[in-house]
């Protein structure tokens, strides 16, 4: 009961603190400056790299980043700085979260003024249940994100396809999950993971699923070191960063 309780106390005060950003301060955000490859390894040298991000997400929603695996908050880093990049320019960005529970990334976007619509099974929705909704526009979002779910989804190839079909002309989806080169199917796997990705996977399987949409720059895939261990599995994390065709 206590539990609930402070979990309800939890989210009242974090939507009081995104009603606020929203609506009366906005946090201010310092993007990476350096090079950027938007399909990489989010590797040790990633996490220096990004390390400034990572600071700003601490003071952006701290509660929430204190619950997270340091070493894996690289993704979120990556995809927040990726999100800024793709939408700064633009007025009002229509962005779509899909698996948008406790992720930082969003939280940190909504600390930052944006609107963001969220789905996510434990709040609402999972993907293929919103993308049949026939309240849901398809080719309609300027950006759709989504932060280590497609490792755990059975179908990843619909999952990719109808990423690409919300997506507006010249809209970006940006994607980070588990990579390890060398996987076989076989291979000891985190608990909850339904595999892990390779260069292989991605290029012969996701891009192809994405269709009418291409990778914004050249896949750097290559460079690959198992500098991650959870449940037992050494790996790393990638991140796949496609645009729709005009």
């Amino acid at each position: 009961m206590m539990h609930c309780l402070e979990r309800q106390f939890c989210e009242k005060r974090d939507a009081i603190s995104f009603f606020i950003a929203k609506h009366i301060l906005p946090k201010r955000y310092s993007e990476y400056f350096g090079t950027v490859h938007f399909n990489r390894i989010l590797n040790n040298q990633a996490r220096s790299e990004y390390s400034p991000i990572i600071e700003q997400m601490n003071s952006f929603v701290p509660r929430m980043m204190s619950r997270k695996i340091p070493e894996a908050n690289i993704q979120q880093a990556f995809v927040l700085d990726t999100v800024y990049k793709f939408i700064k320019s633009k007025r009002q960005p229509k962005i779509l979260c899909v698996g948008s529970f406790e992720d930082t990334a969003a939280a940190s976007l909504k600390m930052m003024g944006y609107s963001i619509e969220e789905i996510d099974p434990v709040l609402n929705y999972d993907l293929n249940t919103y993308f049949h909704l026939s309240t849901t526009d398809k080719s309609s979002f300027d950006i759709i994100f989504s932060t280590s779910v497609i490792e755990h989804v059975p179908d990843d190839e619909t999952f990719i396809s109808q990423i690409a079909e919300l997506l507006a002309p010249d809209g970006v989806g940006i994607l980070t999950f588990d990579y390890k080169n060398d996987y076989k199917h076989g291979d000891k796997l985190p608990q909850t993971n339904i595999r892990f990705y390779t260069k292989k996977d991605i290029m012969e399987r996701l891009l192809p699923s994405a269709k009418g949409c291409t990778l914004v720059d050249d896949p750097q895939w290559d460079d690959y070191t198992s500098d991650f261990i959870y449940d037992d599995c050494h790996y790393t994390f990638a991140t796949l960063t496609f645009q729709k065709k005009i």
